[in-house]
């Protein structure tokens, strides 16, 4: 153990993380989607670990849990596509940009390519785009795909389209992978929680599989393949279309974050957040389960071997730790969103968030473990929080690059929104990043211990030191 090592950090040791994640990252978990059965599982789970460990629960009603409101969104019966005397009632998904109002769209089919080149009139016109190429595969690919989804409509959007069409011609898991992304398939609804999670589109956008893609281009009089898409133009279409979407909130559901403290010693009113999203994205269509080993069991076993090792250390820092295992992290960043308008600790009493988020599969060079790291040390505005953990990374032969990439997408940030001094600790992507092949066997534990006991450090660090850490700006000054 390095010098100078705070009591309690021999505790954290690979076999627990293991432990951990071989749990949570089990197929019996389908995935851990956000309010669903797995997902409640998993926040009992770690709830009752931190009950066992003596800790002060901060949720709701004395409890450990900390909930807040969502929805099931589907698609109703009256969604589809009208092709004259045929419908399309199947093979499509819809990215909605409400999920109450019905919108209907008729008019001329008409042809744009690719996107890259929509008229700028669409009025009595519906457009229909087509496009090629597949993606990577699975979640990871499929956000790819919603991109190019998002930066069409609002192309179509700076036009009078209502609706737009969107055909694959062979890319049928990119369509089946957009319920993960809050798109809706028939008879296969999603979460959603309006106030934290944005529609991916601001107007209604039809994705069609394979095959209704071809129904469709067929009743047009457009032959066209894979090869041949992003070539056509100047075709006169005068087939006429009517597409209804109606997206409609038809349950009302919770998902829930866990909550607890260690209270301090001297300086106990303010507190450290130690933050890990236990959530992941749930299944495919076909059942396989997303089983999120990396993203974030790595991170819930470490945030889970900290609390133990804090626990269990015979003394206290000064000031107090909270422990918060988020849910909502892969839809949108909910659970944080909620905590921080409603923190179970006071806000400005809040004076630090070390953040856990994927952990398990680093990098190895010359003996060095790689990890990323965000605010970068080499970014203008990062806080004092940084410069501690870059330092003593070098304690455990770890070494860091600019995660800054990555600012924006974990729970870090919606506390970075409130100007408190955030650092958050992430191995980046992978190939098995979120893909189902994203399993516990596939984990470093070795390179997991070392990182835990680096993200222990700091935060004892930080809540024992005399002075807070350096303000980091707002959000606005990045």
């Amino acid at each position: 153990m390095p010098d100078g090592a705070p009591p309690g950090i021999e505790l954290i040791e690979r076999s627990g993380l293991r432990d951990h994640a071989y749990w949570l990252a089990d197929d019996a978990r389908m995935g851990r989607q956000t309010a669903s059965a797995g997902q409640r599982e998993t926040a009992d789970y770690v709830a009752k670990h931190f009950k066992a460990l003596g800790l002060k629960p901060l949720g709701d009603k004395r409890s450990f849990l900390q909930h807040y409101p969502i929805e099931r969104l589907e698609i109703s019966k009256s969604t589809g596509l009208r092709l004259g005397k045929a419908n399309i009632k199947d093979g499509f998904a819809v990215l909605h940009a409400s999920e109450s109002d019905k919108v209907t769209a008729s008019g001329t089919l008409t042809f744009c390519g690719n996107g890259t080149e929509i008229p700028g009139s669409m009025r009595g016109r519906l457009p229909v785009i087509v496009l090629s190429g597949k993606s990577r595969g699975g979640v990871g690919g499929d956000l790819q795909a919603i991109q190019r989804y998002t930066a069409i409509a609002d192309k179509l959007e700076k036009t009078d389209a209502k609706a737009g069409i969107v055909c694959l011609l062979d890319d049928q898991g990119s369509l089946a992978n957009t319920l993960n992304y809050r798109g809706l398939l028939r008879d296969h609804g999603v979460m959603a929680y309006t106030k934290f999670a944005r529609p991916v589109v601001r107007l209604p956008l039809m994705v069609l599989s394979s095959a209704a893609s071809k129904q469709l281009l067929a009743y047009m009089n457009i032959t066209v393949d894979a090869d041949r898409a992003l070539g056509i133009d100047d075709i006169n279409i005068k087939a006429k279309g009517k597409l209804t979407v109606q997206v409609k909130a038809i349950k009302k559901a919770r998902a829930s974050n866990v909550v607890a403290v260690l209270e301090g010693t001297n300086k106990k009113a303010q507190a450290i957040v130690i933050s890990a999203h236990h959530d992941h994205v749930g299944t495919r269509l076909d059942g396989d389960r997303f089983n999120g080993a990396d993203d974030n069991a790595s991170g819930t076993s470490g945030l889970l071997e900290l609390a133990e090792a804090f626990a269990k250390a015979g003394e206290r820092p000064a000031r107090s730790i909270v422990f918060l295992s988020v849910s909502g992290e892969e839809l949108g960043l909910w659970g944080s969103a909620w905590y921080a308008d409603h923190p179970t600790w006071p806000k400005d009493r809040i004076i630090a968030n070390i953040n856990i988020d994927m952990i398990g599969r680093a990098g190895r060079k010359d003996q060095n473990i790689l990890m990323q790291i965000t605010p970068s040390h080499q970014h203008g505005k990062y806080s004092s929080l940084v410069r501690e953990a870059v330092s003593l990374g070098k304690k455990f032969g770890i070494n860091f690059t600019s995660g800054d990439t990555y600012y924006r997408r974990s729970d870090h940030y919606n506390f970075a929104k409130q100007g408190i001094p955030v650092v958050f600790f992430c191995d980046g992507e992978h190939p098995d990043y979120h893909q189902v092949t994203d399993h516990a066997d596939k984990l470093d534990y070795e390179a997991m211990e070392a990182i835990a006991r680096l993200a222990y450090w700091t935060a004892w660090q930080t809540a024992d030191a005399k002075n807070k850490p350096d303000e980091l700006g707002k959000q606005s000054d990045w």
